[in-house]
């Protein structure tokens, strides 16, 4: 059994470190070999527990970037950890947060289970600059990568509902395990620590007071979570009864800025050992936690394991870790109230607080957490991913245009996570070729845009059409990309539909589509572009002959179905929604619940919607008209934000004039990213009135803000608001939507359990969009139907359409090709029309090369391009031509003819050069063009009338 215990850090003085080591130490105990990988590591103490230490190389650049840096580091040293090719069976990774969340992903590729200690991310909203900006980062990652981790073991429940799940999504296990806190009381052997390892602290002020000396627990911290300052109004009323109280706290004298009044009250204890402060909590009367946010607080922990008296907020993981519920304060003024009668003696004493104090260090022990952890790997079995499938993806509209329409904006957002996970190939439909083409430069630019897919990938090359000319998709060989999938991620005009479709699966690529929703079809008075109402319904029929259809929601996927049922349409297609995300990735995600209105304040309302017809503004309008009539007494804002729509100014002059009759109303147009994010952290709710949807991003976004969101109780809408945060109304309705508005106005623990909803609930991002798209592919089972027997058994090889001769050969060559498909054919000389016939039909793309006239005229016949011409003029310029575009003949089939010295000279360079293939010489070739081809003595196959050789050879023979 082999754990690899990945954290930044491994200094047993931290938190999260001292977690790890203790872990480290306890599951070696019970058979565990340990690896540790870490950028700064105490190797001395490390190394009483295992030789196997990693240092990544020292980060140069932006600290943001160290989480992605070292899940390349990780990937590129593989055989450190897991060698390729090995068994990863009981290997697991236990990573301790940043970082190496992207290592996540990394250990999945090797079929690594991973468990996530959560401690969770500390709250930011008060940082600014650099520590914010890291933070920041730091929840982009763990939502990015926590949902591809086997387990998440957060540290409390509170730890669990609010960071963990979110950020995991409901797939991922979550395994609570409560930390121990016997460290200090003897609970772990100690001698990991307890060799000089750790720094003395500064005894100053920690000599015995006639006064009671409290401790503040935790490191002095102001102006952020920690809220030290907090110990300032607590001193002032503990001093007012007890002169002589002195309070230390973890700082140094310089550290230690303190008003006035407090100085010689609150004494610098430095950083102490943990023996000296094992010694300090030991001697204090009572311990203090003025933190606004914790996920375990293992002070806390550490002093009750001591027996001592600690006084905590009620926030956080405090309710879940105090040992008696009357540890709990409402605030700081509470918190002194409770001090002095601790100090007293009249609260947290007795048998009750003892029974508790029992119940607790029974509880919270380590020998129960490394237990529970060794129990839990136990468990785990490695990671048996799906193939990612081969990928191409039809982004023609997003190649050639540089707007971001809401489908742009998935497609690109889509495909360039889908980079993360494969080799993806981008393609766009040319009309003319009637085939699928390769992007330009300038195309790739275009797709690139918003956060599109990387033009120039690190692990792969994208190919590309020259500028002059189109570069099918076909040249790059079918071979490579049969079994494969054709993505349709954009809305396909179905008049080039079943084209498209036979060009994918003429490639041996199955076909699958995002299908987004069916209003032009359901609501046409609703789409004002005549061309996408009049397509829709011809574009929904096609879709039943894809193999797959993902739509982005479950109602889109019913609307879907019951328009087919309509149709009396049995489809092809299987279906199966694949939710598109709600990430923003041009905002940070939440992390605190937005606040009600206080008093005197506006409530602020936000509408995020284009002013069209289905979008419902004047239900709006006319809800927050009643709102000024009914509810005189409730001061608001309506924000509205929003572009025009084509052919309903009517809606822009309502919005006017409702303008002119409030001016608490207001629409700003259309807005930059920053300042929509500056609207949403403004307003209190959001209404998003629209009446049909295919998503409803707006919703998602307003959740992703944490504010909560009033939307319609049908449809897709009701769907997003079924998972918290919202509270739906029939958007028919404008009476019901004003007294909707006035009940979280007016209703402040309403409105705050549904902003805790909005930053509770899990929201998709990009990267697991992609995951889910491509387990669904590469989980797909083709529909067998049971074709009708032919007639004539030897259709079963040889296609109806093709006529059958009484020649023996027939049929062999029909079993090769069916055996070896041909990429690309090439036809020396003339052949009878069964062989052309059959080869055209199964290869791919064929040339024919014929004497004939110096004009070179070129033909098609059947499925066959025929050029008559000069074989000694033709053939080098159809293979140079075939070369430049990247296509490789991989059959040549010879007439016989007499002996043409020309003949050689051309096939000279296919027949000796690097491409593999087979070459077929028709029975009666003479001896003599035998001989100069340096044909082997034996054949590769023979077949009725045809013999076949492997190329390349060694050499052609000489020319006689």
């Amino acid at each position: 059994m082999h754990l690899i215990i990945c954290n930044e850090r491994l200094l047993f003085r931290f938190g999260v470190d001292r977690v790890l080591l203790l872990l480290a130490q306890g599951l070696k105990a019970s058979g565990w070999h340990i690896t540790f990988v870490a950028q700064r590591a105490n190797h001395d103490v490390l190394r009483r527990i295992t030789d196997d230490i990693h240092t990544p190389p020292e980060h140069l650049g932006a600290y943001t970037d160290l989480d992605q840096v070292t899940a390349e580091w990780l990937r590129d040293n593989r055989h450190l950890f897991s060698p390729a090719g090995s068994d990863p069976s009981g290997t697991v990774a236990l990573i301790g947060g940043w970082p190496f969340y992207a290592s996540i992903a990394v250990f999945r590729q090797w079929g690594v289970p991973t468990v996530a200690l959560d401690c969770g991310g500390v709250p930011y909203e008060d940082m600014k600059g650099p520590a914010r900006m890291v933070q920041e980062r730091l929840r982009a990652q763990r939502r990015e990568y926590l949902p591809e981790a086997r387990v998440v073991t957060p540290i409390s429940h509170f730890v669990s509902r609010s960071q963990s799940l979110p950020d995991a999504g409901p797939e991922v296990e979550i395994a609570m395990i409560h930390l121990g806190a016997d460290h200090l009381a003897g609970g772990v052997d100690q001698s990991l620590w307890l060799h000089g390892h750790q720094v003395a602290g500064d005894q100053a002020g920690a000599d015995p007071a006639d006064g009671p000396m409290i401790i503040n627990l935790g490191r002095w911290e102001t102006g952020n979570y920690k809220n030290s300052e907090g110990l300032y109004p607590i001193a002032r009323q503990i001093i007012a009864v007890h002169p002589k109280a002195r309070f230390s706290v973890l700082a140094t004298a310089d550290e230690l800025k303190l008003p006035a009044d407090l100085v010689g009250y609150i004494l610098p204890l430095g950083h102490p050992s943990d023996a000296e402060l094992s010694a300090l909590m030991a001697n204090a009367q009572l311990g203090l936690s003025v933190s606004h946010w914790e996920g375990f607080n293992l002070p806390l922990a550490e002093m009750q394991q001591l027996r001592k008296p600690v006084l905590v907020l009620n926030i956080g993981a405090h309710p879940e870790v105090v040992a008696d519920a009357r540890q709990l304060c409402a605030d700081e003024h509470d918190m002194a109230a409770k001090a002095l009668r601790v100090l007293a003696g009249d609260l947290l004493t007795g048998p009750e607080w003892e029974a508790n104090l029992d119940n607790f260090q029974q509880t919270f022990t380590w020998k129960r957490t490394i237990k529970a952890y060794a129990d839990l790997l136990a468990t785990l079995n490695p990671i048996q991913e799906l193939p990612v499938p081969k990928l191409v993806i039809d982004t023609s509209a997003c190649l050639r245009d540089t707007a971001n329409t809401g489908v742009a904006r998935v497609v690109r957002s889509l495909t360039r996570k889908l980079q993360d996970f494969g080799e993806p190939l981008f393609v766009t439909w040319d009309e003319t070729l009637r085939e699928y083409v390769l992007p330009t430069e300038g195309e790739y630019h275009n797709l690139a845009l918003y956060g599109g897919p990387k033009p120039d990938p690190q692990h792969y090359v994208l190919p590309r059409s020259p500028a002059h000319r189109r570069q099918t998709l076909s040249s790059l060989g079918g071979r490579a990309l049969r079994g494969g999938w054709l993505l349709q991620s954009e809305i396909v005009f179905e008049r080039q539909g079943p084209a498209r479709r036979a060009a994918a699966r003429q490639l041996g690529l199955n076909v699958a589509a995002i299908f987004y929703d069916a209003i032009p079809v359901t609501h046409p008075e609703w789409v004002a572009d005549t061309a996408i109402r009049d397509n829709h319904a011809a574009y929904m029929r096609g879709l039943a002959e894809t193999d797959r259809v993902l739509p982005i929601s479950p109602d889109a996927g019913k609307q879907l179905q019951a328009f087919w049922e309509r149709e009396g349409i049995n489809p092809h297609a299987h279906v199966k929604t694949c939710w598109i995300p709600g990430e923003l990735t041009a905002s940070v995600r939440a992390t605190t619940p937005a606040a009600a209105p206080g008093a005197g304040e506006p409530l602020r309302i936000l509408c995020v919607s284009t002013l069209e017809p289905r979008k419902n503004h004047k239900v709006l309008l006319e809800a927050v008209s009643r709102l000024a009539r009914d509810y005189p007494q409730l001061d608001w804002q309506l924000d509205l934000i929003g572009n025009r729509y084509a052919g309903a100014d009517h809606i822009v002059d309502a919005v006017r004039a409702a303008n002119a009759a409030d001016p608490r109303i207001v629409w700003h147009g259309v807005v930059d990213d920053a300042t929509l994010n500056d609207y949403y952290a403004k307003a209190h709710v959001s209404v998003y009135a629209s009446l049909v949807e295919g998503y409803g991003m707006p919703i998602v976004e307003s959740l992703w803000h944490a504010r909560p969101c009033i939307c319609h109780n049908g449809g897709v809408m009701a769907e997003l608001a079924a998972e918290g945060g919202c509270r739906t109304v029939d958007m028919t309705d404008p009476d019901a939507l004003a007294r909707q508005i006035y009940a979280l106005a007016s209703e402040p623990q309403a409105y705050l359990k549904l902003a805790s909803e909005a930053v509770a609930r899990p929201i998709l991002t990009w990267r697991s969009y992609a995951r889910a798209m491509l387990r669904q592919l590469a989980s797909h089972t083709l529909r067998t139907v049971a074709k009708p027997l032919p007639r004539q058994w030897q259709h079963l090889l040889i296609d109806p359409q093709l006529q059958l001769v009484d020649e023996p050969g027939q049929l062999a060559l029909a079993c090769l090709l069916h055996q070896r498909p041909a990429q690309c054919a090439l036809l020396l000389g003339e052949h009878p029309q069964w062989v052309t016939d059959l080869i055209g039909h199964h290869a791919l793309r064929a040339w024919q090369v014929a004497d004939g006239t110096l004009l070179g005229d070129v033909s098609r016949q059947g499925a066959i391009s025929r050029i008559e011409a000069p074989v000694d003029a033709a053939l080098p310029l159809l293979l140079a031509e075939l070369r430049d575009n990247e296509i490789t003949v991989d059959l040549v089939v010879l007439a016989a003819e007499p002996y043409n010295p020309a003949l050689r000279e051309a096939l000279s360079p296919l027949l000796t050069g690097q491409a593999e293939g087979l070459l077929l010489i028709a029975q009666g070739l003479s001896a003599e063009t035998t001989l100069a081809l340096g044909l082997p003595p034996e054949a590769a196959i023979e077949l009725p009338g045809l013999r076949g050789y492997h190329y390349p050879l060694v050499k052609l023979g000489a020319d006689k």
